[in-house]
């Protein structure tokens, strides 16, 4: 919710603009990034890669 917030304060629509996935699950988002699913991933804590 932040990142939408965020973005459409800056004029980005979130449903229209940009895909935002939601379906990975928060212990696979470190995972996910490093093998290329997407550009950005939002964690709320350090991670050990």
């Amino acid at each position: 919710m932040t990142l939408e917030w965020i973005l459409r304060q800056h004029g980005i629509d979130p449903n229209k603009d940009v895909n935002i996935d939601t379906s990975i699950s928060f212990g696979a988002m470190s995972g996910s990034f490093i093998s290329g699913i997407g550009d950005f991933v939002s964690l709320f804590e350090h991670s050990v890669i």
